[in-house]
């Protein structure tokens, strides 16, 4: 049984973003990505869960980076099952620059879900404790708590309504969407200067089309000075998206 799985990339110039790195999404992506690659190998993919009517659904990512990979670079990331409960299933990512050296790591939790009914399905039967991996080590805490952010206290606030392009097969928003109008709250200076090192979103309730959101964060300075951010995505009251995002000020502001 392979324990771990390693996927390595190159970062073309069309992935990046405007600072000429891998953007958060498209980590997010990658992370999607390993993931499934992994499952599909132990037996606990989309194919062989599938037709039980469970689905795996993400429902955490924490990202800590030392460093972003940039432009024409090769990068890997390396995953494995840390451990699961009888819902949840924790999985780590290791990313590494081109000469194996750690950049950065992901932790995240997934969910299975009854595909008909939009439940939680037990992992009894599909998780198997064989598949952990005790050797590797996520040097990311576990997600903790993050406190709702009030609309009369909040300092960036943008309304959106989901459209087309941000759904997936399940007909919901797709992850990676979030992530993207997440970042939108912030103009092209300001990560021209800033980096985030940072990120951490939890996916509380789904959105589907036509849905109004209203994306609200609480901006904050580190001990440090560097900013941060609590965000809340809000439907009808509701908070259906948290995240909060920790920034590092760049050695060299980028000028165009």
């Amino acid at each position: 049984m392979q324990k771990s799985h390693t996927h390595t990339y190159f970062l073309t110039a069309g992935e990046c973003n405007a600072q000429g790195e891998m953007p958060v999404s498209l980590l997010t992506e990658r992370v999607i990505e390993v993931a499934t690659e992994h499952a599909n190998s132990l037996g606990i993919g989309y194919a062989n869960l599938q037709p039980r009517g469970i689905g795996w659904v993400l429902s955490r990512v924490s990202i800590s980076m030392r460093q972003w990979p940039g432009i024409n670079s090769t990068y890997s990331l390396t995953t494995w099952i840390e451990g699961w409960t009888r819902f949840y299933s924790d999985r780590c990512f290791i990313v590494s620059d081109a000469d194996g050296n750690t950049i950065g790591y992901v932790r995240t939790v997934w969910v299975a879900i009854d595909i008909k009914n939009r439940t939680v399905a037990q992992l009894e039967g599909i998780a198997d404790d064989a598949m952990v991996n005790s050797d590797l080590v996520c040097d990311v805490a576990k997600q903790r708590k993050m406190p709702p952010v009030a609309l009369d206290t909040a300092t960036n606030v943008m309304d959106y309504a989901v459209r087309y392009a941000d759904l997936d097969f399940n007909r919901h928003v797709n992850s990676v969407r979030y992530i993207e109008h997440i970042l939108n709250l912030w103009p092209l200076e300001f990560f021209d200067r800033y980096t985030p090192d940072v990120f951490e979103i939890a996916y509380v309730h789904e959105c589907l089309f036509g849905q109004k959101l209203t994306i609200a964060a609480r901006e904050s300075v580190d001990a440090d000075g560097h900013p941060a951010a609590n965000v809340d995505m809000i439907r009808d009251g509701e908070r259906v998206i948290t995240a909060r995002i920790a920034f590092t000020e760049r050695e060299k502001t980028i000028t165009t």
